[in-house]
């Protein structure tokens, strides 16, 4: 009957062992953060409030920390569960690494066909800052295709 034992201690060895190897999990943005990328200057040719459907802003919840929802164009942001957000214009956070008081969030907005990198600085007081913002167009999404 030494065997159940063994192989009690050998399985959970072997859980123990796989659940440390799992990757760290995606650090989240935070609500604050949002607000300064959806009111970036940077952002702001590709939104298009004009344009039916695009305002209020949608936001897929994807990578973003629950709070206070910011505003943009007046109206408070349209947070949407991921899964449920089809073919509507939406921005979606692609990824979020921090690296102490440096992050960098790559964001997307696919109905323009467009993706934003923010580096973000965090000061002593914890307030989070952008210091650089690159567009890249992505056909066949191009503003110039899609028209």
């Amino acid at each position: 009957m030494r065997i159940l034992p063994l192989l009690t201690v050998a399985l959970i060895g072997q859980v123990f062992t796989a659940a440390t190897a799992l990757p760290q999990s995606q650090p989240l943005v935070p609500r604050p953060v949002l607000k300064l990328i959806v009111e970036h200057p940077a952002l702001a040719p590709y939104l298009h409030p004009e344009i039916a459907g695009r305002a209020p802003l949608v936001v897929s919840d994807h990578l973003l920390e629950p709070g206070v929802t910011p505003s943009r164009f007046g109206q408070p942001l349209q947070i949407v569960p991921d899964r449920e957000m089809g073919t509507r214009p939406h921005l979606r956070i692609l990824s979020f690494e921090v690296d102490g008081a440096r992050a960098k969030a790559v964001v997307e907005y696919r109905v323009e066909g467009v993706q934003a990198v923010f580096d973000l600085r965090r000061d002593s007081k914890g307030w989070w800052t952008v210091v650089d913002a690159t567009v890249t167009e992505h056909p066949p999404y191009s503003r110039g295709a899609r028209r």
